[in-house]
């Protein structure tokens, strides 16, 4: 008899049939004496769409709704089809004792799975590997610890109720708005609320009227002094009258200042935590410039291919005690060039605090650290690699490194008997900010007051105003969200929360997961519901129109926080999934009863994701500059779902069958290079293109082919 092992994806499923000795390769697995290995591109299996779960549900009508499925119905997915047949057959074959579900150590790898087992109708026994990391040291040590499949029910029912959820909100409320607006509007558990945190902020911004506002500055020798308002308590440094400013301005200069009261004390600065997911994605955003999704997929291969990082799907900022005794091993596995860092180490051993160590803090992963395979050929990675490495490397040193000491003064000074304070910091001991040195303050930060160090005064001293300065200064808005501060946002689910302990203990009311957040952003992108301008996100006209559409309870983040917290909970067995899934219903019966009431909307249709219109009536179709579905040329059968037909549109190619869940689209543009017919006519028949360059990645001009990725079902760039 032989164990059968299922991976998420072919390279995983390679590298473990390596670990366990199988050899003979067939198309789709790898055989060997005791083991057979196979795998899945991501996801085999999904929900089925409407018209599977009820024949009745084929049409748009908004008077079906809302459609709640008594027995959920699976579907394999088009581009998967011939992979499942092959899974299917391995999971049901006489000579396999049990089944071993290796894929990623999640939610989102133990749905997939357990799709694929129900609808193979396997009934074999199965069991789990749960693993941190790809070494083969870890890959070993989890199958010599493996587990029942059934100690992960729990995570199976959220993961369930996850999917569930996602497709009655989804499907329920785009059909709903799309049918009630005549136009093609799409709307989604998670996806929704995220645009309204983006869609709100700009109507912040727009609304915003500027005030003119003065402050003045008293220079000395050595450090300047903001006059200090009693009369404005919120803004104390503030002015509204430019005449009151100067006349202050007038009068100091060349005074004495009485020092009032100086108070210096020692302050620390405990290390930062180690990084989870949104938090690493946050960092690389500011210091890089890098979008989540490009993070996570730098990530990704430093976890696979490389196998130098720790799994990177992790929502965790702590390290399981049993980590502690491979410190020294994974420090000696890092390049030569943090070994002045490591220097330290040889004095002062790392200790086991509850700051970096603490077990009741790890649900799944630990946070994200280096492992111990050497890294030392960092130099011959790409620089986005290296840069992400060295986010987590030195943030790994930092933590074991004593806290950053410094002195803080206050100053409160009088100058004809007005107030001014000044403030500065005196550093002490660098401590870990040696290994994580603070970035250099940019001009707008230095606005709010630079850094500067009080020269050693007591009360009663006085000194010389040198001069004086007038500053003319403008309220501003609030800044547009980057994906940094989005991010941060959608792990509070809204709530404006700075603190890191406390934003760590919000972390399972949040919109989103940190394995979806990045999916969640790029989707509203795609969509053309968000722009993005430079580093910041924008939300279209469509994205706008959108949010004033849908009933504020789909916008809420605080209500999908909350069901986040709820599946968080299932996952632990301290929730039911039947509960769950009856106020999800409920939920979405509301919210389908209030838009059949409401009044419909004089919005123009909309477009398909290839720029033609969506036709709801003769008359709207004419308000439009597109084409009619039904008037495009037809260019060939699909290549994913093989039903429908790619018709040509504005921007792109795609499927006709879009409603019916297929998102086959090749677009005539893609990384800023638009397509010659040749080439697209290549993609749309299922081929690479021939070597193109001028595609523009992260700033940067690159050659490569392009080609549709049966794995990911997208348009991938192979760079050459």
């Amino acid at each position: 008899m032989k164990v059968l092992v299922f991976a998420e994806k072919p390279s995983v499923g390679k590298d473990i049939a390596r670990i366990l000795g199988a050899k003979r390769r067939s198309d789709g697995y790898i055989e060997g004496d005791n083991h057979i290995v196979t795998w899945g591109f991501g996801h085999l299996v999904a929900l089925g769409m409407p018209e599977q779960q009820n024949p009745a549900w084929k049409r748009w009508n908004l008077y079906d709704l809302p459609m709640l499925p008594e027995k959920w119905a699976l579907s394999v997915l088009p581009s998967s089809k011939e992979q499942f047949y092959k899974v299917k057959s391995l999971f049901n074959r006489d000579d396999v004792d049990y089944i071993v579900n290796a894929a990623d150590a999640g939610r989102e790898g133990e749905l997939i799975f357990r799709l694929v087992y129900e609808l193979s109708g396997s009934t074999k026994p199965f069991k789990r590997l749960w693993i941190s990391s790809m070494t083969d040291e870890a890959i070993k040590e989890g199958f010599s610890s493996i587990k029942e499949g059934a100690a992960y029910d729990n995570l199976a029912s959220a993961a369930v109720c996850r999917s569930r959820a996602d497709w009655l909100v989804g499907i329920n409320f785009t059909r709903a708005y799309t049918k009630k607006h005549n136009s093609m509007l799409t709307v989604g558990r998670v996806q929704t609320p995220t645009l309204a945190l983006i869609v709100n902020r700009q109507k912040e911004i727009d609304s915003f009227v500027p005030q003119d506002y003065w402050e003045v500055e008293a220079v000395f020798e050595k450090f300047k002094a903001l006059y200090h308002n009693p009369k404005n308590k919120d803004y104390p440094s503030r002015l509204d009258k430019q005449e009151e400013a100067e006349a202050i301005a007038k009068l100091i200069e060349g005074k004495d200042a009485l020092v009032k009261k100086l108070s210096v004390t020692s302050k620390k600065q405990a290390p930062p935590f180690l990084y989870d997911l949104t938090s690493l994605q946050r960092e690389a955003n500011q210091k890089y410039g890098l979008t989540a999704a490009k993070t996570l997929s730098i990530l990704q291969n430093l976890y696979e291919k490389r196998k130098v990082l720790t799994y990177p799907r992790t929502d965790s900022r702590y390290l399981s005690e049993d980590i502690f005794p491979t410190l020294k091993n994974r420090m000696a596995s890092l390049p030569a060039e943090y070994s002045e860092f490591l220097k330290y180490f040889e004095k002062v051993k790392p200790k086991k605090t509850k700051r970096v160590f603490n077990n009741s803090k790890i649900t799944d992963h630990h946070a994200i650290i280096p492992t111990e395979k050497n890294a030392k050929d960092m130099r011959n990675w790409s620089r986005e690699e290296q840069d992400i490495y060295d986010l987590v490397a030195r943030r790994f040193i930092a933590v074991f490194y004593p806290d950053y000491i410094y002195k803080s003064a206050s100053l409160i000074l009088s100058i004809e008997k007005l107030e001014f304070r000044t403030g500065g910091q005196t550093p002490v001991d660098d401590g870990w900010r040696k290994v994580e040195p603070p970035a250099k303050r940019t001009a707008k930060q230095d606005e709010g007051g630079a850094e500067q160090e009080i020269p050693d005064l007591k009360k009663g001293d006085t000194l010389k105003v040198e001069g004086s300065g007038l500053l003319s200064k403008k309220t501003r808005p609030p800044a547009r969200y980057t994906e940094a501060s989005l991010l941060q946002t959608m792990e509070t689910a809204g709530k404006l929360v700075e603190d890191e302990e406390l934003r760590d203990a919000m972390k399972d009311s949040g919109l989103g997961t940190p394995a979806t957040r990045a999916e969640i952003i790029e989707k509203l992108v795609k969509m053309e519901y968000v722009n993005r301008d430079k580093k910041s996100l924008v939300p279209t006209q469509k994205g706008v129109d959108l949010i004033t559409l849908v009933s504020p309870s789909i916008t809420s983040p605080e209500l999908t926080g909350a069901w986040e917290k709820r599946l968080s909970d299932i996952s632990k067995g301290q929730d039911s999934e039947k509960g769950f899934m009856q106020d999800i219903a409920v939920f979405v019966t509301n919210v389908i009863s209030d838009v059949k009431t409401a009044p419909g909307s004089s919005f123009a249709a909309y477009s398909d994701r290839t720029g033609n219109v969506v036709k709801e009536s003769p008359r709207r179709v004419k308000k439009s500059s597109g084409k009619r579905i039904e008037d495009c040329e037809v260019v060939g059968v699909c290549p994913l779902c093989k039903k429908g037909q790619i018709i040509e549109g504005n921007k792109g190619y795609g499927c006709n069958r879009f409603r019916e869940g297929c998102n086959y689209v090749v677009w005539k543009e893609y990384y800023g290079k638009k397509l010659t017919k040749t080439a697209l006519k290549a993609l749309i028949e299922g081929k690479a293109t021939q070597k193109l360059s001028g595609f523009i990645v992260d700033g940067k001009k690159v050659a490569g082919r392009l080609q549709f990725s049966s794995e990911s079902g997208k348009i991938e760039l192979s760079e050459e």
